[in-house]
């Protein structure tokens, strides 16, 4: 084997490492916004513990309007972050896939390039389309992901800004929260009025 020949199989090769570079360069975001999700429950979490603790844990008359609404408003956002987290989880799952799918395919093209093997060669393309179609499968999965984060957001902001009023309805697959109607906007009003 000379040294142009054993050049042509590293260059082979170089392909799937700039796609392994570039999914490793989108799995670190996904899981950048997988520890912010998980962050945001985690303190959403918190705060329901502590809304519920004092109150004694009792729902009826100890809890003020306001926390009632917070109470509520973290209810129904918990499970939509969930749903959410498993999403950008999963589709880290299959970006480290795709990974594993590459570095399988350069090994396969290296010994396909030593033993000037056709078939071989062409087990390797195959996995690199493999490979390609599940960093797709990930993208499609953040982009969906992406459009449930954006509906969370308007909802938290559009909920906000109607307390003492009619419940935003924009929640997906959320179930809607009661709000308290006469206390919340007597409340408001001697807010506003000081």
């Amino acid at each position: 084997m000379d040294i142009t020949h054993l050049t042509n199989i590293i260059s082979l090769i170089v392909a799937p490492v700039v796609m392994v570079s570039c999914c490793i360069l989108f799995l670190n975001g996904q899981l950048q916004r997988y520890d912010s999700i998980s962050v945001r429950m985690r303190s959403m979490t918190l705060e329901r513990f502590e809304l519920l603790r004092s109150t004694d844990t009792t729902l009826n008359d100890t809890m003020d309007d306001f926390s009632k609404i917070r109470l509520n408003e973290i209810e129904a956002q918990l499970p939509h972050l969930l749903k959410r987290h498993k999403l950008i989880h999963d589709a880290a799952l299959l970006i480290g896939i795709a990974v594993l799918i590459f570095v399988i395919s350069m090994f396969l093209l290296a010994i396909a390039a030593i033993q000037n093997s056709n078939p071989m060669a062409f087990i390797s393309f195959v996995m690199f389309l493999g490979g390609v179609a599940v960093v797709w499968l990930g993208g499609i999965m953040v982009l969906y992901e992406l459009n449930k984060s954006h509906l969370s957001v308007h909802y938290e902001v559009m909920h906000s800004l109607s307390l003492g009023k009619k419940m935003p309805a924009i929640t997906l697959s959320l179930p809607q929260i009661s709000v308290p109607q006469e206390k919340s906007k007597k409340q408001l009003t001697a807010v506003h009025a000081s």
